[in-house]
C-alpha cells in the first residue's frame, strides 16, 4: 500500500511539469503567431504600396510618351499642309495673279494632296467665291462663315476653329488675308478634314489600351474620339459624364498636369500652331491588373 502511495505521490510533479510546458508552449505561440500575421500583412502591404507606386510611375512615363509622340504627328501632318498653303498664298501674292490666271492656279491644286482634295479657294468682301473648275463645295453666306471671319484678322496662313462645312463634314479651315493687288478685301483658304485628324488620334496610341480624344479650346469642341457620337459635342464642367466634365475643369483651369481623373490616369498635350489640346487617358484598373493578380 505504501509503495502505491508513493508511486501516486511521484506521478504527481511529473503532471503539473507536464501541463506547465503546454501552458508555456501556447504562450510562446500565442505571441509568436500574431507578430508574425501583423510582420507578413506589414510586408504585403509594403510591397503593394512600392510596386504600385513604381508601376504607377512607368505608366506616367508611357503615357506621356504616347501624347507627346500623337501630339507632335497631328502637328507635322498639319504644318506639312500648312505650308502647301502659304505656299500657294505666296505664288498669287508675287505674281498677283487674277482672272483666268488665279483660276488655273486654283485648279492646279484640286485633288493635288489627298488632305485637301477640294485644294484652295478664294472668297472677297461681297462674298463672292472663286473656286477650283471641278470642286463641288458649297458656300452660303460666305462672309459670315468661320473661315472667312478668322481670315480676316490675320496676314499669314493659320489654322482655326473647327465647324461644320456645308456639305455636312467636320473640317478645319487654313486661311489668311490675300494681298493680290486687287484693291477687294479677299480671304485665301484651303480645308482639311477631321476625319483625317481622327485617324491619327485614335491609331496612334503607343500604350496599350489607353485611348485618346481632341478638344478645341477656343469653344470646348471635341475634335475627334474614338466614340463617334461625341465628335462636335461640347466639352463643359456640366457634362453628365462625370470624367469628361472633369477634363473640361482641368482644361478651363490651364491645368495640363498628368493626373488621376475619375478612376483614369490623364495627361494632357497641347497641339503646337492650334488651340488644341490632345488628351490621352486609361483606366487604373488596367495599370494595376497584374498588382492585384499577384
Amino acid at each position: 500500500m505504501k509503495n502505491k502511495a508513493n508511486t501516486e505521490t511521484s506521478l504527481k510533479p511529473s503532471k503539473k511539469k507536464s501541463n506547465t510546458k503546454i501552458s508555456i508552449k501556447t504562450k510562446i505561440i500565442g505571441t509568436i503567431v500574431p507578430v508574425v500575421t501583423i510582420l507578413i500583412v506589414v510586408m504585403i502591404l509594403l510591397s503593394y504600396t512600392i510596386s504600385g507606386k513604381i508601376i504607377s510611375n512607368n505608366a506616367t512615363s508611357l503615357l506621356d510618351s504616347s501624347i507627346s509622340y500623337q501630339s507632335e504627328s497631328i502637328a507635322g501632318w498639319l504644318n506639312e499642309n500648312l505650308a502647301a498653303f502659304s505656299m500657294a498664298k505666296q505664288t498669287i501674292e508675287q505674281t498677283k495673279a487674277s482672272g483666268a490666271e488665279l483660276q488655273k492656279l486654283l485648279d492646279s491644286y484640286y485633288e493635288y494632296n489627298a488632305n485637301y482634295p477640294n485644294g484652295l479657294y478664294v472668297a472677297d468682301e461681297e462674298g463672292n467665291v472663286i473656286k477650283a473648275s471641278k470642286s463641288e463645295q458649297t458656300f452660303h453666306d460666305v462672309t459670315q462663315s468661320t473661315w472667312y471671319q478668322e481670315g480676316l484678322s490675320r496676314i499669314n496662313m493659320k489654322y482655326g476653329s473647327a465647324y461644320e462645312s456645308d456639305d455636312g463634314t467636320n473640317q478645319v479651315s487654313a486661311s489668311a488675308l490675300l494681298n493680290d493687288g486687287s484693291g477687294t478685301i479677299r480671304v485665301i483658304s484651303a480645308d482639311v478634314s477631321l476625319q483625317r485628324i481622327a485617324v491619327i488620334v485614335n491609331s496612334f496610341v503607343k500604350m496599350n489600351d489607353a485611348a485618346a480624344f481632341l478638344i478645341d479650346t477656343n469653344d470646348g469642341t471635341i475634335l475627334a474620339h474614338r466614340d463617334s457620337s461625341l465628335v462636335s459635342t461640347k466639352l463643359d464642367t456640366s457634362n453628365k459624364n462625370a470624367f469628361l466634365s472633369s477634363v473640361a475643369k482641368k482644361i478651363s483651369d490651364n491645368d495640363y498636369d498628368t493626373c488621376e481623373l475619375n478612376g483614369n490616369l490623364t495627361g494632357f498635350e497641347t497641339v503646337s500652331g492650334t488651340n488644341w489640346v490632345l488628351v490621352s487617358y486609361i483606366p487604373d484598373k488596367i495599370i494595376y491588373l497584374s498588382l492585384i493578380h499577384i
